[in-house]
């Protein structure tokens, strides 16, 4: 008998027990009968030991740990999770949404795909983030070429001030897809956590598509940093000076050096690193380390596959402070599972969609080192 089977039988018992005593005193104005009291008296042990044992039953799910607790519900995020292992192997799972070409995988998986997303691109982890759909306008103080003023002031003295422009940059939002085809074979394998090869695979090819689409911009989608207007243009094609980087960190304002770090391309730090004084000692030898910690100029530097080298004519450093300079937009749209369409290729496919955008908001916030044009 469960708890609440119990709870009904007691409820049942002390409502008896009520009649007896209401009938004897309130219908016939008497006491109770011998007969009366022995029933009452056994109903009342009745009551004693379903108590007894409801309270065993209290203390016993105290003693249990949190996640062996009857009544905890499963979280919601491990249901999703195991939902979409279901699904991509084809079993039958009751939190399944089936479409015509396949299923619909709840929100829990896209947001783990967007964390990946963030831990391997620093540019859109520190980036200003907006999860809104549709435009978003975000403003901001043209503070490069309007100032707010603060003077001393004299009494009956007006205070003399420049007009602030208050300057807005649009997010619109670009519908962008990401397909992920998994063979069967590998489907089948037991040994293999499906969910965190899926996840980790789309997290990774969404990162290096917002990396590139960041740092090199396109004039019809996302603009990224290819609108930066501070831009220093080195004196060689190919090559790149202590004096060059110099001067483009300093193009940054102090109150933008915090949080700021250098971006570029492998072969280019490999260039910095190889940078010689006049004596024939590295300049950069004992502050990068490696593709994270390692620094230039005491600032980070990330390196990314995505950005160009040096090349004539190409943006080959970025000097930015992101959280600063960037605006961007990533919405989780939804991911699918395709069952059916790639069956003739012993596969199925994994489908992610996700609004996505990224324009600079602070010219002020970010630098760049140009190539000079080949000769």
């Amino acid at each position: 008998m469960n708890e609440k089977e119990l709870r009904e039988k007691r409820d049942q018992i002390v409502e008896q027990m009520q009649t007896i005593t209401d009938n004897a005193t309130k219908v016939e104005k008497r006491t109770l009968t011998t007969e009366e009291q022995q029933k009452f008296s056994d109903l009342k042990k009745e009551v004693e030991d379903i108590d007894a044992t409801l309270e065993a039953m209290e203390q016993s799910r105290t003693l249990l740990p949190p996640s062996k607790t009857p009544e905890q519900k499963e979280p919601v995020e491990d249901i999703e999770i195991r939902t979409f292992a279901n699904i991509i192997r084809n079993r039958v799972d009751a939190n399944i949404t089936k479409t015509a070409n396949g299923a619909v995988i709840p929100k829990t998986i896209a947001k783990k795909i967007i964390d990946v997303a963030k831990d391997r691109s620093p540019l859109f982890r520190d980036a200003e983030k907006y999860n809104i759909r549709g435009t978003v306008s975000i403003p901001y103080v043209d503070t490069e070429n309007d100032n707010i003023t603060v003077a001393y002031a004299t009494e009956f003295t007006e205070l003399e001030a420049k007009d602030t422009k208050l300057l807005t940059v649009d997010l619109t939002g670009f519908l962008a897809g990401a397909l992920c085809k998994v063979s069967r074979s590998l489907l089948n394998s037991t040994d293999l956590d499906l969910t965190s090869f899926v996840v980790n695979k789309m997290g990774e090819a969404l990162a290096d598509f917002l990396d590139m689409q960041i740092i090199q911009g396109d004039s019809a989608h996302i603009t990224g940093l290819s609108t930066a207007t501070q831009v220093i243009t080195a004196k060689a094609a190919t090559a790149i000076t202590a004096d060059e980087l110099i001067t483009l960190k300093n193009k940054l304002k102090s109150v933008f050096q915090a949080g700021a770090y250098w971006v570029m391309a492998p072969d280019t730090l490999t260039a910095i690193q190889q940078l010689k004084d006049g004596n024939g000692r590295y300049l950069f030898n004992n502050e990068i380390k490696d593709r994270f910690s390692g620094t230039i100029l005491g600032k980070p530097v990330y390196t990314s596959d995505q950005c160009p080298g040096m090349e004539a004519d190409k943006n080959a450093i970025f000097y930015i402070s992101p959280k600063q300079a960037l605006a961007a937009k990533v919405v989780e749209d939804s991911v699918q599972i395709l069952n059916e369409k790639y069956a003739t290729q012993h596969a199925i496919g994994v489908v992610e969609w996700a609004e996505v955008d990224c324009k600079i908001q602070n010219q002020q916030a970010v630098a760049v080192l140009k190539m000079a044009a080949s000769a």
